[in-house]
């Protein structure tokens, strides 16, 4: 076990922020680096459904995709092997999930500009426009948050997280 891993201890690396705000590269290189698996939850979630994203707002609505989310998140994070987990955007908007991933993780709100922001293929970025998204979940990001990193590259990003959650490099 390496370093870095003992110091998560059983707990998992949870990463939150934005759509497009990197959570997903970062926890696959940070994953690779701890010798850890990587869990993105909005690919469990579309590979348990057999749809992507957009299809399933589309066919199911968002209430649907949130309970799924709820679901499958508390699933993962009650798992007794730590991973490293990319959040979807929104899996701060229900409540419930703040508990779950607070007794079961250390979390890390990656900060990344929203003129920086993808919203191809995001639905609620691209109905409701990303400043919106924002400006409803900046408070809850850092609300929910140990930490907090500013994204400014993948591996400068996947550096800075180590420094701040582990005080050392992945």
């Amino acid at each position: 076990m390496n370093d870095d891993l003992k110091a998560v201890g059983a707990r998992h690396l949870i990463l939150i922020g934005l759509p497009g705000s990197g959570k997903s590269s970062l926890a696959r290189v940070a994953a690779t680096r701890m010798s850890m698996p990587f869990i993105d939850l909005d690919k469990e979630i579309e590979r348990r459904l057999a749809m992507k994203i957009p299809e399933i707002f589309k066919l199911h609505g968002e209430a649907f995709f949130r309970e799924t989310e709820a679901k499958t998140l508390k699933e993962i994070v009650t798992r007794s092997v730590p991973a490293v987990i990319a959040t979807g955007g929104g899996a701060v908007t229900q409540p419930e999930n703040l508990r779950l991933i607070r007794q079961n993780g250390i979390i890390v709100f990656l900060d990344r500009h929203i003129s920086e922001l993808p919203t191809s293929g995001r639905p609620l970025s691209q109905r409701d426009g990303i400043e919106a998204l924002s400006a409803k979940r900046l408070p809850l990001y850092n609300k929910w948050s140990d930490h907090t990193v500013p994204v400014c590259g993948v591996e400068q990003t996947a550096k800075n997280i180590s420094e701040k959650v582990f005080g050392g490099s992945l």
